[in-house]
């Protein structure tokens, strides 16, 4: 009787999300809607119980409401077991993790009267978080394979970055110089690993773009962060590493991109860079393969992880070549009930060649070195969470050309700590502190030593009054200290308040109308301290303000739709002028002190976005967003031929998009029990650039990616997947970037992209 009735049962589906940060939500949760099998209708009174593992801790039941909701609040993280009782249905429970701050979601169809066996189901859903007034977008890696994204890069190389990820979110635009998030320039943004950066202190680019195999889910913020996230007026990317587990899992991978397969280019005829990946592709992929799981059963955990990385591109004067590694190590160890600790270590080393001429040889040879020690505990019940890391990341880069060898050797050297307190009175409070020092030592050849140091510190609150509304506010403190010798000294102090407001107009978390308003400080780069650079009194960094305002609502169990409004201006910006007086350059701040004369900076980013999204269920899932946008100013960045001093008039700057289009989606049909196909398309379109002269643009750009794959899989968890990414299908050949009217970027040609995984 149970193998008949076997096929009939649907089964269960788990869609973890990031609802916020450790220190934004100490406490997790468990919510989700129970529906009949047959009929699909939600089933009122259900009784839920989530048992804890850990002896002695209580269990916690909620009863399922007429529209089959049920919701279990602040929960400790840890192992659960998941019970759903009701009469004239099948009783299901089911073995799971909750994670510290996240909200999972479990959604359950129960069969009627006899037993059936369920089969359960990992994936991403869309839930609205009506407690978070943050614009953050996860992506999970078991989602985003299913779709085409992170296509072949080859001045970036072959490694499939997390960070090539973000091209999905609203409000990033791809640039030259990087990924430029609500109108922010690339060297604005924050990269975090496990929530210590991983930025150039001399650049702002990422140092570490760890391989999607090497993390669990990416998390971007484009707005409205609480004071927890600091020193940054672009977005974050925020990287969380594989979870532990009990069990032996591991995968092994290749993916390559074959030149023979690649279309046509079509040259430039405007000047080209002197690094240009402008070229006949030869190859370029990456393979390798991870291992994680107990060495003590709940007690000591091991993850590693090892992805290598080539690509060859022919050039006039030769060959463009990379070769990279990135490596991952991490062990967990559980010192006893709620205290663990964590050392991770991360190298990557790679090296860039190639030609600049005939007898111009140019080479890049660059390796980074990132460890981290961290302590974690809950305690009083769990009511308040401790944490602390350190860590220290290691950075260096040798260029070779004609004109000689350069150098720079990097230390950084970071601690932080966080204390997060969940509390009754007048509602519900999530309260959190924290304090973060920083100490970076950069060493170029034959200059002189250049140190920064840094102290900030926050604290906020997430203030539930009610089912209703939530507050969100805090006030994040930072102070940078740079010793450049004879440079100057530079020591300044900020504070930048922030405050959100949810209303959820229902108070059944269908639905939420939020607001947040903030004030961001970055950092001053290193890379403004050349050796001829002085740094001007009562420098300030970077900063700006930001208003977002939006509306979410939950069309259905896995649907969602929302809106978005968000306002980001430039308040201070950093340039170089003259130093009349003791010659060489003067950093400045424009239209301040001894750049009065200068226009002040100005920079106003303006956006809505629309966006329609259904997570993966039953076999498909699909994300829809269009952003109107308009960026308008006088500033383009501390760095490039102007020193960053403001242009004489405002302008549409280049990072302008008036109009983008971002649309995914994919389709899996079953085949056998064994056997699936998965079918995955994905379009991106956007309104060209401005042009310098007069108010035209360039053309729009479309791009049409697809996937197909095969995946096969044994009862005992051994899996076989083959894929085929096809980018630029329609092989659009637009130009992307012009001067003088020239085409100096098209389109890179329609690529192919052969995968193979076995995964245990």
């Amino acid at each position: 009787m149970v193998g008949e009735k076997a096929p009939r049962i649907v089964g269960v589906a788990l869609a973890a999300l990031l609802t916020a940060g450790a220190a934004e939500n100490p406490r997790s949760a468990i919510l989700g809607t129970v529906i009949d099998a047959q009929s699909r209708q939600p089933i009122a009174d259900v009784v839920v119980t989530a048992s804890p593992s850990a002896p002695g801790a209580a269990e916690r039941v909620a009863v399922s409401q007429p529209d089959g909701r049920y919701r279990i609040p602040d929960l400790p993280p840890g192992d659960y077991t998941l019970r759903f009782e009701r009469e004239l249905f099948e009783p299901y429970s089911l073995p799971l993790s909750v994670s510290e701050g996240r909200a999972l979601r479990v959604n359950v169809e129960l069969q009627p009267t006899e037993p059936g066996e369920a089969v359960g189901l990992f994936c991403g859903g869309p839930t609205v978080d009506t407690s978070s007034s943050t614009l953050r977008f996860i992506q999970w890696r078991d989602d985003v394979s299913r779709v085409p994204v992170s296509r072949p890069t080859k001045w970036a190389g072959a490694m499939r970055t997390s960070d090539s990820l973000a091209e999905w979110v609203p409000g990033t635009v791809d640039s030259v110089d990087g990924r430029s998030f609500s109108g922010a320039t690339p060297f604005e943004n924050e990269y975090l690993l496990d929530g210590l950066s991983t930025r150039d202190p001399t650049t702002g680019r990422n140092l570490l773009p760890l391989s999607q195999e090497l993390v669990s889910d990416i998390s971007v913020l484009t707005g409205g962060y609480m004071p927890e996230y600091g020193r940054t007026t672009g977005g974050i990317i925020d990287l969380k590493p594989v979870a532990i587990s009990n069990e032996l899992q591991g995968e092994v991978f290749a993916n390559w991109a074959p030149g023979a397969l690649e279309g046509a280019w079509r040259p430039a005829t405007g000047p080209r860079p002197a690094f240009s990946s402008d070229g006949a592709l030869r190859h370029l992929g990456d393979f390798g393969g991870t291992l994680g799981g107990p060495l003590l059963k709940d007690r000591l955990w091991f993850f590693a992880g090892i992805v290598p990385a080539l690509s060859r591109v022919e050039q006039d004067a030769g060959f463009m070549d990379q070769r990279s590694l990135q490596a991952l190590a991490r062990l967990t160890y559980a010192l006893k009930h709620r205290h663990w600790t964590s050392l991770t270590v991360v190298t990557a080393p790679a090296l860039m060649r190639g030609m600049e001429g005939a007898q111009a040889p140019w080479a890049v040879d660059s390796n980074t070195v990132m460890t981290v020690l961290a302590y974690n505990a809950m305690v009083l019940d769990g009511r308040v969470t401790l944490a602390a890391k350190a860590s220290w990341l290691g950075h260096d880069v040798t260029r070779l050309s004609p004109a000689g060898p350069a150098s720079v050797d990097t230390d950084r050297f970071q601690a932080k700590t966080q204390a997060s307190y969940w509390l009754k009175g007048l509602g519900h409070h999530a309260l959190a502190t924290g304090l973060e020092l920083e100490h970076v030592v950069q060493r170029p050849s034959q200059v002189a030593d250049i140190t920064s140091s840094s102290l900030s510190g926050f604290v906020q609150d997430r203030w539930t009054l009610n089912d209703r509304l939530t507050l969100n506010g805090g006030l994040r403190y930072d102070a940078q200290f740079l010793d450049a010798d004879v440079r100057g000294n530079m020591t300044h102090h900020q504070l930048s308040p922030r405050v959100g407001l949810v209303f959820d107009p229902g108070g059944n978390g269908r639905m939420k109308l939020f607001a947040h308003a903030a004030k961001y400080q970055g950092m001053v780069p290193l890379g403004l301290l050349t050796p001829d650079a002085r740094i001007a009194s009562r420098l300030g960094p970077t900063s700006s303000s930001e208003f977002v305002a939006g509306a979410e609502h939950e069309l259905s169990l896995f649907a969602k739709a929302g809106v978005t409004y968000t306002r980001r201006r430039l308040d201070d910006a950093l340039a170089t002028i003259s130093d009349d007086g003791a010659g060489g350059f003067l950093i400045v701040n424009p239209g301040a002190g001894p750049a009065a004369s200068l226009p002040q900076a100005a920079r106003t980013y303006d956006a809505v976005t629309v966006e329609l999204g259904r997570s993966f269920w039953d076999g498909w899932q699909a994300q829809l967003r269009y952003t109107w946008s308009r960026l308008h100013g006088n500033y383009t960045g501390p760095f490039g031929t102007d020193g960053g001093r403001p242009l004489s008039q405002s302008r549409l700057l280049a990072a302008d998009r008036p109009h983008v289009f971002k649309a995914f989606a994919s389709k899996e049909f079953t085949l056998t029990r064994k056997l699936t196909l998965n079918a995955g398309l994905a379009y991106l379109g956007a309104a060209g650039a401005p042009r310098e002269a007069g108010n035209t643009r360039t053309p729009w750009v479309h791009t049409i990616d697809a996937q197909l794959s095969a995946r096969y899989g044994t009862a005992d968890q051994h899996i076989v997947t083959l894929s085929i990414d096809a980018f630029n299908v329609l092989n659009a050949q637009t130009v992307l970037r012009e001067e003088t009217l020239l085409p100096l970027q098209y389109q890179t040609p329609r690529q192919l992209r052969l995968g193979v995984r076995y995964a245990f």
